[in-house]
């Protein structure tokens, strides 16, 4: 069985500020990353294409 969700802390004063402006940091990240995260992505999409047919063909 999960466990229940925690509530969201709530952020106030100095520490709300500091979170609001890393927010709004933009992240560079390299092209070899950038490829990197984009492979992985694709072989993630694929696995869940495969299951999601394999699971549709189980229930037609």
């Amino acid at each position: 069985m999960a466990r229940p969700i925690k509530e969201t802390p709530i952020l106030y004063g100095k520490d709300a500020r500091r979170f609001e402006a890393r927010m709004q940091e933009k992240r560079h990240i390299s092209q070899e990353e950038r490829a990197r995260i984009d492979v992985h992505y694709k072989a993630g999409m694929a696995m869940l294409e495969r299951g999601m047919r394999r699971k549709h063909a189980a229930t037609v």
